[in-house]
């Protein structure tokens, strides 16, 4: 019996090491860094490595800072002098903001705060010249903080953000489960044979239908739609606002704190949610009728109550739903088996938005200024990978196609048509070509536009990626005719698209209005929750 015992303890310590010893293996034989031992080397090396690039960064700080102040007393332009500062600084932070591979520092801490200041203030510098003495201390108790070897602060940092924190562990296990080589080996296996056997997608997928029920066009149309599990557990959980989710940040509270930042620094804030797919088309998750044309969402109710409470709001709910009876003739809203929509959504939703600016713009709310541009769209093709298709791992396999998209990329038109109309290349005096000259693809302008954009994935897709300028953003541009910038955080436009609004919140200076976008789901799943940043 004791022989038993022993055996069952040897084969399951065996199945408990079998993952970090293949991991192991693979690191060694490959070129990828050595994963498995991130937790050791977090703890007794990378803080106190970072202490050493801390001061190392300070010291050229100190330095850039010292030449700077020599090039404006002697008459230089002060954005030229500032370069190497600018430049130092950022390679100070970013080495500050990474507590070690896998956690970041908090935006609540002093450290923080201090860089973000030191960070804004060189940005204003060249246009607010009376705060010089402002920014040479500020920049000199940014020198005294991190110039010099702490080892205090190494070893608090171990405490607050090492391997025995939630933050930690999270990010660690995230990181092996997507690179675990036996995990990498066998799951796409693991995955085809669940799918053969039961027609299940994938623990992130909920497996829809490319048909309407209503329509009776099922048999007609077998095909399916995917949709993201976290999209459609928003709709059948609590709402975020419910006592049973008090444990979940309140979104509501965070989004009126950042309101009035913004109000302080003379910025309007509008807010614009996006519909999650199974919102707009909750009849392809089911084969029973469903009232296709009523939108039933938390994400609708929570829009509703933000602008109750005066709040700028933009609802792309209804008119996404409205949009939908034309899908036979213009094609669907959204992708097949990706969270996002088609470029027909996109073009809609900036259409909508902009709407909504310039209604504000006439109420006399915001100032979009006289200087007007000319984008024009030009057709464009790409092929689409889906998102929700790659989470299920199935893709590798040709399960789910890729879908080709068509929309319209954006170009910023610089010269009247009828002046570039008579532009002609005479060609051996007989044929005669048009050149185009003028017209540049459309881009961020953070110096010139009133209008910053904070959005995640659905500001990210068709803007950055193929077909590329052909995103809500590019097109919002295009309907209001003025320039605009964003930041954009995949996945985190609840919280972590604001912490990076913080590290360089010297981009708002000029902004009159700040257009803050994401998706429903965010409300009670976003990355981070809703922290309060402080700007």
């Amino acid at each position: 019996m004791k022989k038993l015992y022993i055996a069952f303890i040897v084969f399951f310590t065996v199945l408990l090491l079998l993952p970090f010893t293949v991991q192991t293996v693979a690191d060694l034989r490959g070129e990828k860094r050595f994963v498995s031992l991130d937790i050791f080397k977090d703890v007794v090396y990378t803080p106190f490595k970072r202490e050493s690039k801390m001061a190392e960064s300070a010291a050229k700080l100190n330095d850039a800072w010292f030449a700077a102040r020599e090039s404006i007393a002697g008459g230089a332009e002060v954005g030229e002098s500032l370069e190497g500062v600018v430049s130092a600084l950022s390679d100070l932070e970013a080495v500050a903001l990474s507590m070690n591979s896998y956690a970041e520092l908090d935006t609540a801490e002093a450290d923080y705060k201090l860089l973000k200041l030191a960070d804004t203030l060189v940005a204003a510098l060249e246009d607010e010249p009376e705060t010089f003495k402002t920014v040479d201390s500020t920049l000199k108790a940014v020198v005294a903080e991190f110039g010099h070897f702490s080892v205090w602060r190494a070893l608090c940092g171990i405490k607050h953000y090492g391997v025995w924190t939630s933050r930690y562990l999270r990010a660690f296990e995230n990181k092996v489960e997507d690179e675990n080589a036996l995990v990498l080996k066998f799951r796409p296996q693991y995955q085809l044979a669940v799918w053969k056997l039961f027609n299940e997608p994938g623990e992130k997928v909920v497996l829809g239908s490319d048909c309407d029920p209503e329509k009776n066009n099922c048999a007609k149309r077998p095909g399916r739609w995917l949709f993201y599990r976290q999209d459609v557990e928003f709709l059948v959980q609590p709402s975020p606002l419910d006592v049973r989710s008090a444990k979940l940040d309140n979104p509501v509270q965070a989004i009126l704190k950042f309101r009035d930042q913004l109000k302080a620094k003379g910025v309007e804030l509008l807010v614009v949610v996006v519909p999650g797919k199974p919102s707009i088309y909750p009849e392809r998750l089911s084969r029973l009728p469903l009232d296709s044309g009523k939108v039933n969402s938390h994400g609708k109710m929570i829009l509703d109550s933000l602008a109750a409470l005066g709040l700028n709001t933009v609802d792309l709910y209804t008119p996404l739903m409205a949009a939908k009876k034309y899908d036979e003739r213009f094609g669907p809203l959204y992708l097949d088996d990706d969270t996002h929509w088609t470029p027909r959504g996109a073009e809609l939703a900036a259409a909508v938005i902009a709407g909504s600016v310039l209604q504000l713009s006439a109420a006399g709310v915001i100032d979009l200024g006289s200087e007007a541009l000319r984008y024009v769209p030009v057709d464009s093709s790409a092929d689409r990978m889906g998102d929700i298709g790659e989470m299920s791992g199935l893709n590798k396999f040709d399960v789910f196609k890729v879908q080709q998209v068509t929309g319209h990329v954006v170009y910023q038109q610089a010269m009247d048509e009828r002046i570039l109309a008579s532009r002609l290349l005479h060609v051996h005096d007989s044929v005669a070509l048009e050149i185009d000259t003028a017209k540049t693809p459309f881009k961020d302008d953070f110096r010139k536009s009133k209008i910053l954009i904070l959005g995640d994935s659905f500001s990210r897709i068709y803007q950055t990626d193929a077909p590329v300028n052909a995103g809500w953003i590019a097109h919002f541009a295009r309907n209001i005719s003025r320039p605009v910038s964003s930041i954009v955080s995949d996945g985190g436009a609840s919280t972590l698209v604001r912490e990076k609004l913080a590290r360089k919140a010297g981009v708002l200076k000029g902004k009159k209005l700040l257009i803050w976008e994401f998706v429903e789901r965010d409300l009670r799943f976003g990355a981070e929750g809703w922290k309060t940043i402080e700007f």
